[in-house]
């Protein structure tokens, strides 16, 4: 079977490998460089708290549990030290004590590890923290961060030890169609490549590809920016990823540290991107003492893709031969979207987890709104 996957992001190169490892023959194409759009802008976070506390689609909260797992197998599958399971300590502001208690306990009977300590334990185990007494945290051993880029090259080797090909600065300017069956695409040099399935792992330009095809998929783009700052001394550098109410932080390969201010307290979509990257790591330092007058040696935007409502993964009965997989969280997502995709493309399984992220709902006409968009005409839906 020949399938062509758009995106050499997390989410592309993961699906090509496990597809090309499972027996297809799978050409990878990339519009510019691989791991150098979102996923060399991602924190890179792998953690169960607070996320399996959320209240969210039944499948999804199914599968959340496999992720560590998974990467724990993908180690030891492809090799290679991309994957640190330092663990993350997490802490709210005054006002949000109480909702982390909730979300802990919660996540306590759903199966996850959690300590409770205090500011001294903080301050002692995290390179001397300044945090106020009183306050509660939270520390999930079993999490960590991924070095997005090292492990999507290791995927893009093995893909080709495998026999699979990546072509870098292809872009897709078109989709061949007969009927309604894709058949292939258009490259923007005006090649024409053949292939029995195409899949849409394009991350932010997902909803682009998916308009080739005639297809509306919604796709809210988010900017997140990231810090990466000049090296701190390890020995007071924290050792953990960081959630603080603000922020979020964690060693970084250069030896430095990578941030991510998120403006807000926390949420699943992260908030504003504020600052200056000076002022930013001079305010993250107040807490950080290791960071005081370390400058920074890099800042990235990475365009994150949330698609309303949760993931998309599947293809659409009226257009054959194309399948999508966009989701937030790409890096923490991408072994099981790889896996799932494997067993639907491969194996011609209904994968029950994914019933609730098909395409498909964003084809449903909504019975409550009238024929005209006025609010007059929509008083009972406005208050």
């Amino acid at each position: 079977m020949k399938i062509v996957v758009i995106g050499a992001g997390s989410v592309g190169a993961h699906i090509a490998y496990r597809l090309q490892e499972r027996g297809a023959s799978v050409e990878l194409l990339e519009a510019g460089v691989r791991a150098h759009g979102t996923s060399r802008s991602s924190f890179a976070w792998l953690s169960s708290f607070p996320q399996r506390a959320w209240s969210e689609d039944a499948g999804r909260a199914a599968l959340r549990p496999t992720v560590h797992p998974r990467f724990k197998e993908l180690v030891e599958e492809v090799g290679g030290d991309w994957v640190h399971w330092c663990g993350t300590l997490a802490w709210g502001t005054p006002e949000e004590q109480t909702s982390f208690r909730e979300l802990a306990a919660t996540c306590i009977r759903r199966g996850v590890e959690l300590e409770v300590w205090d500011a001294a334990s903080a301050r002692e185990r995290m390179g001397g923290l300044r945090v106020a007494d009183g306050t509660e945290f939270v520390f999930e051993p079993d999490s960590g961060w991924v070095d997005a880029p090292a492990l999507i090259d290791r995927l893009i080797d093995r893909l080709e030890a495998l026999g699979g090909t990546v072509r870098e600065q292809t872009a897709v300017a078109g989709l061949l169609r007969a009927g309604d069956r894709i058949t292939g695409v258009i490259t923007a040099s005006g090649e024409r490549i053949e292939a029995d399935l195409v899949i849409n792992a394009a991350g932010s330009w997902g909803s682009h590809i998916a308009a080739l095809a005639d297809v509306a998929l919604p796709l809210d783009v988010v900017p997140g920016r990231m810090i990466y700052t000049d090296p701190v001394d390890p020995a007071l550098a924290p050792p953990a990823v960081l959630n603080a109410p603000m922020w979020l932080s964690r060693p970084h390969p250069g030896g430095g540290m990578a941030i991510h201010w998120r403006g807000e307290s926390m949420t699943s979509r992260h908030g504003a991107n504020g600052w200056s990257a000076e002022r930013i790591v001079a305010d993250v330092a107040k807490t950080i003492p290791a960071l005081q007058g370390v400058g920074v040696s890099a800042t990235r935007v990475g365009l994150r893709p949330i698609p309303p409502g949760g993931p998309v993964v599947g293809g659409l009965s009226w257009v054959q031969g194309l399948y999508h997989v966009l989701s937030h969280g790409g890096i923490g997502w991408g072994p099981i979207w790889a896996d799932v995709v494997a067993r639907e493309v491969l194996d011609g399984e209904d994968v029950v987890e994914l019933r609730g992220m098909r395409p498909e709902r964003f084809y449903l006409q909504s019975p409550e709104l009238g024929r005209f968009a006025d609010d007059a005409e929509q008083s009972g839906l406005v208050r």
